[in-house]
């Protein structure tokens, strides 16, 4: 796996081969979810060619880690419709499949709404004022995926437990010469808000999300996004995070990920 301008490059029809961008924290041997997320997403748009209908809603599982090694992704149609439509989206190595993507897309609604946007404006401050950061040498969080992507904090932060808000841009394209769509920069984004507002230590407990659900408004506009996001963990029982994406015109997309926690095979017990 070597270095590139993109976070994949083809190789055929439906192959892509991941470059360094893609490595997520948790094992530099397999990928962050947010780039293969992307894909997903860029398949079930590549679906919805040739009609006037808008992803609504996508839901992408992670059924097994995704290795950065190369990877085939697939979509077809499975409720057509001209005012709605389901697709179903597949991402495997190998032959196995990893990772699965439902999207509803539906006709937008009219122009002429007898009601206004759901705000005026978007969040403040702006990307401007925010506190850059850079992930903390030598920590899980020091990957390929979190240097390809750049972050101004506002508040919270990788090296602090508890919620976070931060403006995110994606620093490369998807796939050479190709632009991130709306739809890809939102997964792409939101895939992170589990990392962003942890509240445990990621050297010592491990808060993975097997799924990832997106609700997406409009598409956003500019590659600055501002995702507010807030994990909960119930002692016992399970965690989950939600978050709010904007841009500066206001509310794109919220998102909402279930977490498996446990402690990190090597971390003694907590005294």
């Amino acid at each position: 796996m070597s270095g590139s301008e993109a976070f994949y490059r083809p190789d055929g029809a439906d192959t892509y081969l991941p470059t360094a961008h893609t490595e997520g924290p948790w094992d530099p041997r397999y990928q962050h979810g947010g780039p293969p997320g992307a894909l997903l997403a860029r398949a079930v748009e590549e679906c919805l060619t040739g009609t006037d209908l808008v992803v609504a809603r996508i839901t992408v599982e992670i059924l097994g880690p995704v290795p950065c090694q190369p990877v085939q992704v697939r979509a077809r149609v499975e409720r057509p419709g001209r005012r709605v439509q389901l697709v179903r989206a597949e991402l495997r190595h190998e032959g196995r499949l990893l990772m699965a993507a439902s999207a509803w897309a539906v006709r937008p609604a009219p122009e002429a709404l007898p009601v206004g946007p759901a705000t005026a404006s978007g969040p403040a401050p702006g990307p401007e004022t925010g506190r850059p950061m850079v992930p903390p040498p030598g920590t899980p969080w020091d990957c390929g995926f979190l240097a390809a992507t750049e972050w101004r904090f506002v508040d919270g932060g990788y090296d602090r437990p508890g919620p976070g808000t931060a403006w995110v841009r994606a620093r490369h394209p998807l796939l050479p010469d190709e632009p991130l769509s709306p739809v890809q920069r939102t997964v792409l984004t939101v895939d992170s808000a589990n990392g962003m507002s942890a509240v445990l230590d990621i050297e010592k407990w491990m808060f993975i999300p097997p799924e990832l659900s997106v609700h997406i408004l409009r598409p956003p506009v500019g590659q600055w996004l501002h995702l507010d996001a807030v994990t909960e963990v119930a002692p016992g029982w399970t965690g989950l995070t939600t978050g709010t994406l904007s841009d500066r015109h206001g509310p794109v997309a919220r998102s909402a990920q279930s977490l498996f926690v446990a402690r990190q095979p090597e971390a003694p017990p907590e005294r």
